[in-house]
């Protein structure tokens, strides 16, 4: 892909992709400085874009999805040329839900979110809400299939206003094997989703079936910079960026 005609670089995921613990394990807040480090921002820099980066600590795939979609949609009705925009999304955990909260705050939860934290951010105690979730919202399968249905339908909308875009995981493996009858036919009618992965954009897909923080998280040799809430530091962005920069140019 040739970005020489490019001035703008969106950019919409989770804290792997929104710089978490970059420069200081245990700090998760989100700086421009850290930023600037992480494979994004290196990108940015290279190429001399402009970085807009819409990635939240705990966002979900519904988040990653909207978000692209408003991005483009209100870029356009402001009379912008979306040619001078590359759209990137970095997905997420398969089970993440976002919900409105005293029609102020809409609120991110994983999969062992500590309510504790919630109640120094918001003051207000999510605990039975979050066992809620936990029970009744977070069938794996389904959010897998979720996450599939989103890719395809981002595919579809890019395609269809002309928008050039690139699609990773940012975590959470997808396996080729999904694509297999065999292995859907395993799991509940209503989260079979064989027939979507065919029409993945794999063209525009860096590592469909690997993930930013999983292929450095199992590797002992790179064990000292993934932190203990598995994000990663600068050196693992910088040779990430690297790797997808290559790619890149192939696209």
């Amino acid at each position: 892909m040739d970005l020489a005609n490019k001035k703008w670089l969106y950019v919409v995921g989770c804290s792997h992709t929104a710089g978490c613990e970059i420069l200081t394990p245990g700090d998760g807040k989100l700086t421009h400085s850290g930023l600037q480090k992480t494979w994004n921002g290196l990108l940015a820099k290279d190429y001399k874009l402009n970085l807009i980066n819409d990635s939240l600590s705990g966002a979900g795939n519904e988040y990653i999805m909207n978000s692209a979609i408003d991005f483009v949609s209100k870029w356009k009705e402001s009379g912008r040329d979306i040619k001078d925009v590359l759209v990137i999304q970095a997905w997420s955990t398969f089970e993440r839900q976002q919900f409105a909260f005293k029609d102020k705050w809409h609120v991110h939860w994983a999969n062992g979110q500590d309510a504790k934290h919630y109640l120094d951010w918001y003051g207000h105690d999510f605990s039975n809400y979050f066992k809620a979730l936990q029970i009744y919202a977070t069938d794996h399968y389904f959010g897998i299939k979720r996450r599939v249905r989103n890719q395809v339908l981002c595919k579809q909308y890019f395609e269809a206003n002309d928008v050039d875009f690139v699609m990773l995981n940012g975590c959470s493996v997808q396996q080729e094997t999904w694509e297999r009858d065999d292995q859907s036919k395993k799991y509940n009618p209503k989260s079979r989703f064989n027939h979507l992965m065919k029409e993945l954009p794999l063209n525009n897909f860096f590592e469909p079936y690997e993930s930013f923080i999983d292929q450095y998280r199992f590797d002992e040799s790179k064990k000292e910079h993934i932190s203990e809430w598995l994000h990663a530091d600068a050196y693992l962005h910088e040779l990430y960026y690297i790797k997808f920069k290559t790619w890149l140019e192939t696209v």
